[in-house]
């Protein structure tokens, strides 16, 4: 076993004194602290916003310039998802989050398998928010379970995303109700890209 360090960023009051804490998971080849530039019109008072950087770094274009990350490829796939949930956890585990914190996961394209695939390993959230991105297609023949505390999930796509197809959007509500969960699928304006205004009515 080799240990790693790992980044995490973060923006609003500290998670100690918040009463909401939204867990953003980035999509590929994005930056956390560029995405929690995006994020910035969403802060008010007691919202903590927390984002972790996966695990696998690289240059977005050639060898040099603008880095971003991932959280896997097919290359080594399982080992990845089993890495990517531990780091969650024990990540989560370090933190002083305030007692009765609402706390949000919010994944972005290829951010929401890594989400989905934390949720069903038991993680407590208070809600989900998955946006642009598609669930664990292993959740087809294994449907998961997930913390009783999450009262609502969100699937969100924009109506011209060339990446996360409509039928794609149509088989998650699918599979959500198959699985009971209290759901909710949007359509917004936009492509491929999260935009405040469509995360802030679900804070």
């Amino acid at each position: 076993m080799v240990e790693q360090t790992a980044r995490w960023f973060h923006i609003g009051s500290p998670p100690a004194e918040s009463s909401t804490i939204l867990i953003a998971l980035h999509g590929y080849g994005q930056h956390p602290a560029y995405m929690l530039d995006n994020l910035k019109p969403l802060l008010k008072d007691d919202l903590c916003v927390l984002a972790p950087e996966g695990l696998s770094r690289f240059y977005v274009k050639g060898t040099d310039g603008r880095v971003g990350a991932s959280w896997m490829t097919r290359d080594e796939r399982i080992t990845d998802i089993e890495d990517h949930i531990n780091y969650l956890n024990t990540w989560w585990a370090g933190l002083e989050v305030a007692e009765g914190a609402e706390v949000i996961v919010l994944g972005f394209s290829q951010g929401v398998a890594t989400a989905a695939r934390w949720l069903a390993e038991g993680f407590p959230a208070s809600k989900v928010i998955l946006h642009s991105g598609t669930v664990p297609p292993e959740w087809e023949e294994f449907h998961p379970e997930f913390h009783p505390r999450i009262s609502k999930w969100i699937s969100i796509r924009g109506k011209d995303d060339p990446i996360y197809h409509q039928n794609s959007h149509e088989a998650a509500a699918t599979l959500f109700g198959l699985l009971g969960l209290n759901f909710e699928t949007l359509l917004v304006e936009g492509t491929h890209k999260m935009n405040p205004s469509d995360i802030e009515p679900h804070l």
